[in-house]
C-alpha cells in the first residue's frame, strides 16, 4: 500500500523514506523501491507514526529552516491537525483501513495525484 501512496506523492520510481518506527523500517528495507534516509533532512517524504517524532521533526525544520523540506505523512488521523505541513494520513478506523490527503496542503508542494487518489482527498480538515 505504500508503495503507491509514495508514488502518488513522488513522481520518481524510488523515493527516499525516512521513518524512526522500527516496524517501518523491518518493512521498507526489503523494497527495492524505497530507499530508507537516515535522517529526515535526506529524505522525500517523512513518514511520522507519534506525536514525539512529529514535534522532534518540526523542531528540526524550525531550526534549520531549510528550502527544500520532505513531505511529511503520518499514521495516525490526530497527528493531522498538529501541523499544516503533514499532507496526508494512512490509519486505521474500527478495524478498516483510511487514506486521506489534504489538498491545500498538496497544493502547497505541487503535488497533483493521480485519478486513482482523487477520492481520497478533501479540501481541509
Amino acid at each position: 500500500m505504500y508503495h503507491g501512496i509514495f508514488n502518488a506523492l513522488s513522481a520518481k520510481h524510488s523515493f527516499s523514506i525516512y521513518t524512526d518506527d522500527r516496524e517501518y523500517i523491518e518493512v521498507f528495507k526489503y523494497s527495492k523501491r524505497i530507499v530508507l534516509a537516515n535522517r529526515p533532512e535526506e529524505a522525500e517524504i517523512v513518514l511520522i507514526t507519534n506525536e514525539r517524532t512529529l514535534k522532534n521533526i518540526l523542531n528540526k525544520r524550525e531550526k534549520n529552516n531549510n528550502s527544500k523540506l520532505p513531505l511529511l505523512f503520518v499514521t495516525h488521523y490526530q497527528l493531522l491537525e498538529l501541523s499544516e505541513d503533514i499532507v496526508g494520513a494512512f490509519y486505521w478506523r474500527k478495524g478498516r483501513s483510511q487514506l486521506l490527503f489534504i489538498k491545500k496542503r498538496l497544493d502547497a508542494h505541487q503535488i497533483k495525484l493521480p485519478q486513482a487518489y482523487q477520492n481520497f482527498m478533501i479540501d481541509e480538515l
